[in-house]
């Protein structure tokens, strides 16, 4: 089947990494997992091999037909669907292993809308660009991402991947990524809507002062333990914590 450049289809065909993912993932003939975007199934055939019970969300109908085709079975299910427009409380995702090699068009979305869910689900592996996985991951930089994702969840690299093992090979280098949720800031959660508005502000602008960001939140100054001299990437969770605080006082 010809792949669609506008669905980011890139599929990982190296029998090497397809084993070192599914080793990555701690799945055993106990676990349920998710995966999104199987598209011609290396990696699902591997997870069905591996786990109790499969649920695969694939858009691209060619792909889906074929795969409720290929694997018969009372422990796999495929559904031709955009796996953003799905209500996640639907799909059981509780304690399930969630796995897939991301549409590259997509990854953040898709990363995001898991983690914004809150779920507890038991971790995440992705396949995702190394340039996007680095900017989830927490590091002496920060980002906007890495700091949202450490509000509900640990981002580490497990290991890269070179083009060449993919069909069509991209132009860029990929990372394996393991997302596993935690409850360390749960007190945070509920001002979730706000503090994405403060790290949007925060990181309007990385190369300024963050004093520049306070003002624009209208937060005096005066009240911060880290530098107002800093930039936004070298704050850190807890820095954001204090500027929410301070933010949320004032609306």
């Amino acid at each position: 089947m010809k792949l669609k450049k506008s669905l980011g289809q890139n599929f990982l065909k190296d029998i090497f990494y397809l084993d070192k993912i599914i080793t990555s993932s701690q799945i055993n003939k106990t676990k349920n997992v998710v995966e999104i975007g199987p598209g011609d199934g290396a990696l699902t055939e591997l997870i069905l091999q591996n786990s109790n019970h499969l649920k695969a969300f694939e858009l691209d109908n060619r792909f889906c037909e074929f795969l409720k085709k290929k694997y018969i079975s009372s422990n796999f299910q495929v559904f031709n669907k955009n796996f953003l427009d799905i209500d996640l409380g639907d799909i059981a995702i509780n304690e399930n292993i969630i796995m897939g090699n991301l549409p590259y068009n997509v990854s953040s979305q898709i990363i995001i809308k898991i983690i914004e869910s809150n779920l507890s689900y038991q971790h995440c592996i992705f396949l995702i660009q190394k340039e996007l996985a680095n900017r989830f991951i927490k590091s002496s930089k920060s980002s906007k991402l890495s700091i949202q994702s450490q509000l509900f969840c640990d981002v580490e690299p497990l290991f890269d991947i070179p083009p060449e093992a993919f069909d069509p090979a991209p132009k860029v280098n990929s990372t394996v990524i393991k997302i596993t949720p935690h409850s360390q800031y749960k007190k945070y959660i509920p001002s979730y809507s706000n503090f994405k508005k403060v790290l949007t502000i925060c990181f309007a602008n990385p190369r300024k002062k963050i004093s520049t960001a306070l003002k624009n939140l209208n937060v005096g100054s005066s009240k911060f333990s880290f530098d107002l001299n800093s930039r936004a990437e070298e704050l850190e969770i807890n820095d954001y914590f204090e500027i929410l605080m301070q933010y949320e006082s004032q609306i």
